[in-house]
């Protein structure tokens, strides 16, 4: 009985190291900084077609007029052409329409930022 309970613990032990070794691997979550323009889930890229349907008259009133309705901020990287949901997007609301670098935790699976910190360009 002793040697299997030994065996066990080894075992489980071993297990546990080679977790602790793959997950951070596996977890696409890392602090960064990423610079891109404030806008909503609908429009994202683009809000030509709102504003031309009268939603609004430039970018920030657009994306302004968007949440009111329901939608979500958002960051859109130009670069990478991706879009970030926010964690804590009562941070960005004044940048609406803006270009700014937001710091936090990243996670590429999931594309959403947990928002640190925010800094206008």
């Amino acid at each position: 009985m002793q040697k299997s309970t030994k065996y066990f613990s080894i075992t489980f032990s071993f297990a546990l190291a080679l977790t602790a070794l793959v997950l951070p691997a596996l977890a696409k979550v890392y602090s960064g900084t990423i610079t891109g323009t404030v806008s909503d889930s609908m429009c994202q890229f683009d809000h030509s077609q709102m504003i031309k349907g009268g939603h609004g008259t430039d970018a920030a009133s657009c994306t302004l007029k968007c949440l009111n309705e329901g939608n979500k901020l958002v960051l859109c990287d130009p670069k990478t052409k991706t879009v970030y949901n926010l964690t804590d997007s009562s941070k960005l609301k004044k940048y609406a329409g803006k270009t700014v670098s937001v710091t936090g935790h990243i996670d590429t699976d999931t594309k959403a930022i947990h928002v640190h910190s925010v800094k206008p360009q």
